[in-house]
């Protein structure tokens, strides 16, 4: 008896009604198309290098994917903290006339507008009709282009709004729970891949600086070594012509054509400088050459006689060369301005490890610790051995000349 009134408890079980599948069909068929929301805009993340690019083609897949027709992207300006439009995707077969270039106009303070308002709660909102919505500023350009429907999801980053996605569709839309969940979550992985882009920028923005920062000094470094100390010796021979003219008029002419010739030199100089940095990566010249014509130019100028004594059995890399080059360069300077020396050798050996250039004069010397605070000849050349792992050593005493010696590594 006690079974039997058990059995006729129970419940039937019902097949759905054909209605019932349909609407079942539906959910299943929209659940699925918005999941490949998802996965879209997944693999636009996974693909792109560059936000700019990226963030329309998000638009547009969440556009297209969950039938929508215009959308923008909405950034936090901490600066003013207001919320500017940074870019929009329309529907080709549309236009918005009104509407879709008010975001360039328009921003957007905590809790004002549908981008407001989202920052403020941290939540999605949807509007079934903006017209009639009355914290909606744009109602009126809304309903001249047509629109109805309005979506906004926040944008978060490590628990922080950075930004918000807003929506529109020319037809009226009841609220849709599970598409706001499912453009929630998107909004918090487009945070991430935004922050992710924003950090890579301000990297590559630094290194550009360094990398500037870097070819001023360089470029500081080579002014002074050619064009700058060129100059100088023009000036100071362009200085001695009034002399000249009312001593020895007879040597004027000479100076002139010594003028005319440091003047063109600072000129090829600067030729050279300016080739090079359009076109950083073309070869210099060996420097066993370039070493030759230093000693020229600085006897042919000079009463100094240069001794050159190159033993390079290698070929080092263009950093080293030049590096080198520009070394012996400020050295020779040096030499014909300030040590009065008569004699100078160069010496260039190398052995398994490293290169060494000695270039010694039998001049008046220094003393290391009394040069002026304004120049910068011996700086610069220690600057110029940092850059490819070199050292340099200068051993100078006043009446027994200088020598300067440099070591680097094979490779730069």
């Amino acid at each position: 008896m006690t079974m039997s009134t058990h059995n006729s408890s129970k419940k039937q079980w019902q097949s759905p009604s054909p209605r019932q599948l349909r609407d079942l069909e539906k959910r299943v068929a929209r659940l699925e198309q918005y999941l490949e929301t998802q996965h879209t805009i997944t693999r636009i993340i996974a693909a792109s290098t560059e936000l700019k690019t990226a963030l329309p083609q998000i638009l547009q897949a969440i556009c297209e994917t969950a039938d929508w027709d215009f959308g923008e992207v909405w950034y936090v300006n901490r600066q003013d903290n207001r919320l500017y439009c940074e870019s929009t995707w329309l529907c080709p077969s549309m236009q918005l006339p009104q509407f879709e270039k008010s975001g360039q106009t328009i921003t957007f303070q905590q809790g004002i507008g549908l981008p407001g308002r989202v920052w403020a709660s941290g939540q999605p909102a949807w509007i079934p009709n903006v017209v009639v919505d009355k914290n909606f500023l744009r109602s009126v350009l809304a309903e001249q282009d047509g629109l109805h429907a309005g979506i906004a999801i926040p944008i978060r980053t490590e628990g922080e709004i950075i930004g918000t996605l807003t929506f529109f569709s020319r037809h009226m839309r009841p609220v849709d729970r599970e598409l706001m969940q499912i453009l929630y979550t998107a909004g918090n992985q487009i945070g991430l891949f935004i922050e992710r882009k924003r950090a890579e920028q301000e990297e590559r923005q630094r290194e550009w600086l360094v990398v500037a920062s870097e070819e001023r000094q360089r470029l500081a470094r080579d002014l002074h070594d050619s064009v700058t100390q060129t100059l100088f010796s023009a000036s100071v021979v362009a200085e001695m012509l009034p002399v000249l003219w009312k001593n020895q008029p007879e040597k004027v002419e000479a100076g002139l054509d010594d003028v005319h010739q440091l003047t063109r030199e600072a000129l090829n100089e600067m030729r050279s400088m300016v080739a090079e940095m359009r076109s950083p990566s073309a070869k210099t010249s060996d420097l066993t050459i370039m070493l030759n014509r230093l000693a020229e130019k600085l006897m042919s100028r000079t009463d100094i006689h240069v001794n050159l004594d190159i033993n390079l059995p290698l070929t080092p890399s263009d950093a080293i060369q030049m590096t080198l080059y520009r070394i012996a360069q400020e050295s020779l300077n040096n030499i014909a301005k300030h040590a009065k020396a008569k004699q100078v050798w160069i010496t260039l050996t190398a052995d398994n490890t490293c290169i060494t250039m000695c270039i010694k004069d039998n001049g008046q010397g220094f003393d290391m610790r009394s040069i002026p605070e304004d120049h910068f000849g011996i700086a610069i050349m220690q600057e110029r051995a940092e850059t490819i792992g070199a050292r340099i050593y200068i051993d100078s005493k006043q009446g027994q000349g200088t020598c300067i010696r440099v070591r680097t590594p094979l490779t730069a």
